[in-house]
């Protein structure tokens, strides 16, 4: 009996679809864009899926929709062996047990490659807006913007510090008709904390480009840890995408560093011993 694979579809109902990893923005837009839908954790229009997963756990609209992991349902994956099987499902998992999906995702070409994703889409309000706020009181504007009932509905919150300049950056995507609403949020935060926001209508969503690391921390370090890195601070993720720069890296702070370009550090004697063993049961599979 054959393999049972993902074939190429696109679920209009539950919003979901199944593209090649292969697949860039262009190629998700022409495929969604008909059933007014979107996959909204694009970090650079001309890379792959693959890319995205291999340099980044977040992107900035993780803020309100979670890690690709979360967002990334199924696989059909080739094995070591050049058996391609079928890793997860068409919906959330529902199950209890090991997740096999969300261990895959981040391993590297060790266990195999993806070939195909199952990934959430969220629905296409065709309107988006971005706020970029700058003053001296960037941290609390970011304590307003996340420590209200109104934080679920930015797209993202993010502490930009690159050229030397720093603001605070804010995309909400929602029907045109609503924008006033949000806006008039935004601009009260400004006055509120004296400092200056400026409003794009109709804007495009931020592509800042995939990072060559990223860290993770937890939200309240975000700010001290993108200022000494030069980043850009997802703040609500507590995550960091940047340049890898291993000097500014503050020894004194609990962050996690993940990059595509930097050898991972060794695995424990046990580890090693089960990664191993599981390496070779593929092979073999």
């Amino acid at each position: 009996m054959s393999e049972r694979l993902f074939e190429p579809f696109v679920d209009a109902i539950d919003g979901t679809a199944c593209v090649s990893a292969s697949a860039t923005l262009a190629d998700i837009e022409a495929l969604c864009a008909p059933h007014r839908l979107r996959f909204p954790l694009i970090l650079d229009a001309k890379a792959t899926l693959r890319d995205h997963v291999e340099a980044a756990t977040h992107a900035p609209a993780s803020h309100r929709f979670g890690p690709f992991c979360d967002n990334i349902l199924g696989m059909n994956w080739r094995l070591p062996s050049g058996k391609v099987v079928r890793v997860g499902e068409r919906v959330a998992k529902t199950t209890t047990g090991y997740d096999w999906l969300r261990f895959l995702l981040h391993t590297g070409t060790r266990f195999g490659e993806p070939l195909d994703y199952v990934i959430r889409l969220r629905p296409d309000c065709g309107f988006t807006m971005v706020a970029e706020f700058r003053g001296e009181a960037l941290s609390q504007v970011v304590h307003q913007l996340l420590h209200s009932g109104w934080m679920h509905w930015w797209d993202s919150v993010d502490y930009i510090c690159r050229d030397g300049t720093k603001h605070v950056r804010v995309v909400v995507h929602t029907p045109r008709e609503e924008a006033p609403i949000f806006e008039a949020e935004l601009r009260r935060i400004a006055s509120s904390t004296n400092t200056h926001v400026e409003v794009k209508h109709d804007a495009e969503a931020p592509r800042d480009g995939l990072p060559e690391a990223t860290i993770k921390t937890t939200p309240d370090l975000v700010i001290k840890l993108a200022e000494s890195f030069t980043g850009i601070g997802l703040c609500y993720c507590g995550v960091i995408h940047g340049n890898f720069d291993s000097t500014a890296l503050t020894a004194s702070l609990s962050y996690e560093l993940h990059s595509r370009h930097i050898t991972a550090r060794d695995p424990s004697p046990e580890e090693s011993s089960w990664l191993t063993t599981l390496e070779q049961a593929l092979h073999e599979r």
